[in-house]
């Protein structure tokens, strides 16, 4: 049996989602590692990109630009199976 429960929101300002692990995303300051330049996703033309700065991601693009989604998450058995970013307006 699946449950959704709603996760809380994803706030978008540069028209572009990014999915990832944050261990390949995020700079680590201790070991002298960076992150992933905010730069390489502006100038990323293709949609959906895998790897994004040498890194595993999706990004995803084309959905309506800028704004506030709410992400659900599907659970069975206590287990999130499934996310779910919903960029269609609500009907008011």
């Amino acid at each position: 049996m699946t449950e959704m429960r709603y996760l809380g929101q994803v706030e978008v300002d540069s028209g572009t989602l990014v999915i990832g692990d944050p261990c390949y995303l995020l700079r680590r300051a201790a070991e002298g590692r960076p992150g992933v330049d905010y730069e390489a996703v502006l100038q990323t033309d293709d949609p959906v990109t895998s790897p994004l700065d040498g890194q595993p991601v999706v990004l995803l693009r084309q959905f309506g630009g800028d704004g506030s989604f709410p992400v659900f998450g599907e659970y069975e058995d206590g287990e999130l199976i499934r996310a779910i970013v919903d960029f269609v307006e609500p009907d008011e």
